[in-house]
């Protein structure tokens, strides 16, 4: 028998909860009912010592906290708080409560609401294992945090690059566009050149050297400053530490006998190892999935079809992450064409066949928006990869 489900809407430094023990008829009127004032509210909690005591003695004896894993820096502490004083926790999915929130009319971006939300759907939902989101303990929560590390690591070396990049144009203008990945010791040749550092080889010493010694920026008295170098030396310690994670993350990913079936489907679509540690993260064991549909939204492909005129669009849901990182694997593998497994040409021809079909309805139309037509060809494309994906999982890594 339940007796209480908290819903907790986690913030960026608070969380706000909603009690229920019953469910509404009325959700709406519910929340306008019993709605509280912002400023006052005595269930909005902060990550302090004395407020956290408070959270405790509120949440003590509940049947479970309801969380979505959005933000999931902010909402673990909240999480192991619970679970360390007995309540268990349940986490569901974004689309579920974005679905229920607009089908009972509740407002949208109001914390009281979404944790309203949150826990009307764990209470009618509570006999339903599969209606909640699961995370492994252990390897898996392992690979999923150095996947955001690594993530996270890349974009802020994108700002940086652009920065550093933009100050080179005045003082080594020649070398200050040209592409310099990562060698086997994780620094860029470029980089490490302009912050000085001595490498495993002199691969690109002499080069730039010799560009900056004909340079026109040190030719009208523009020089490297210390702050360009800096922003070089960041550079360099950020792709160190990528090669780091990303050395970590293989072994987790390629070398856990759990996941040797994983990987041989894998394989045969080509998928990088970032790719497959998020397909690891959201979809292992693949036994929590009932249907193909609840796979594809787990990886932000759950379609709902929006047509207008001549051109189909389809709005998904599901992972924002989990479809990005599709995106890359498509328009780096099906779209240079790499694949070359019996799946992998079936998903080429695919695309060549959206390709060309959707170039065919749009007559023309699509000029000036090339994004968007190569966006919905990736789009379609994926969705096929998916459902291939899915049955070979299944028939390949569940008992």
């Amino acid at each position: 028998m339940i007796n209480r489900i908290i819903g907790g809407d986690v913030c960026k430094n608070s969380l706000v909860c909603w009690e229920l023990s019953e469910l509404s008829t009325d959700l709406r009127a519910h929340f306008k009912k019993y709605k509280r004032l912002k400023r006052s509210d005595s269930l909005t909690f902060y990550l302090n010592a004395a407020s956290v005591e408070k959270f405790v003695e509120f949440i003590e004896g509940a049947d479970c906290l309801a969380l979505e894993p959005t933000g999931k820096n902010y909402s673990e502490l909240w999480a192991t708080i619970a679970e360390t004083h007995n309540v268990s926790v349940q986490w569901v999915g974004h689309p579920e409560v974005k679905y229920l929130r607009k089908s009972e009319r509740l407002p949208d971006k109001n914390d009281q609401a979404d944790a309203l939300a949150l826990a009307t759907y764990a209470l009618k939902n509570w006999e339903k294992e599969t209606a909640f989101l699961r995370f492994e303990p252990g390897v898996i929560a392992e690979i999923n945090e150095i996947y955001l590390d690594i993530k996270g690591l890349k974009a802020n070396n994108t700002a940086t690059i652009n920065r550093c990049r933009a100050k080179l144009v005045t003082s080594f203008p020649e070398a200050a566009f040209l592409s310099s990945e990562p060698g086997v010791d994780g620094l860029s040749p470029l980089f490490a050149w302009v912050a000085q550092r001595e490498r495993y080889t002199d691969k690109g010493k002499n080069k730039y050297n010799r560009l900056y010694n004909s340079s026109v920026g040190p030719k009208y008295g523009k020089t490297i400053t210390p702050h360009t170098r800096y922003l070089a030396n960041q550079i360099c310690d950020n792709h160190i530490q990528v090669a780091l994670l990303r050395s970590n993350l293989s072994s987790l990913v390629y070398d856990r006998p759990e996941y040797k079936k994983y990987n041989e489907v894998f394989d045969l679509f080509g998928f990088g190892l970032m790719a497959r540690a998020m397909l690891l993260v959201r979809c292992y064991p693949l036994s929590r999935f009932e249907s193909e549909g609840a796979f594809k939204r787990r990886l932000g492909f759950g379609q709902e079809e929006r047509s207008s005129g001549q051109i189909e669009s389809f709005s998904s849901s599901g992972s924002a992450i989990a479809k990005s990182e599709l995106y890359n694997w498509s328009r780096t593998s099906i779209g240079k064409k790499r694949l070359i497994s019996q799946v992998g040409l079936e998903i080429q021809a695919k695309f060549d066949e959206h390709y060309a079909k959707l170039n065919s309805e749009s007559d023309g139309q699509n000029k000036g928006q090339t994004g968007k037509f190569t966006n919905l060809v990736h789009s379609r494309t994926i969705a096929f990869a998916l459902r291939r994906l899915f049955p070979l999982l299944k028939k390949s890594c569940v008992d």
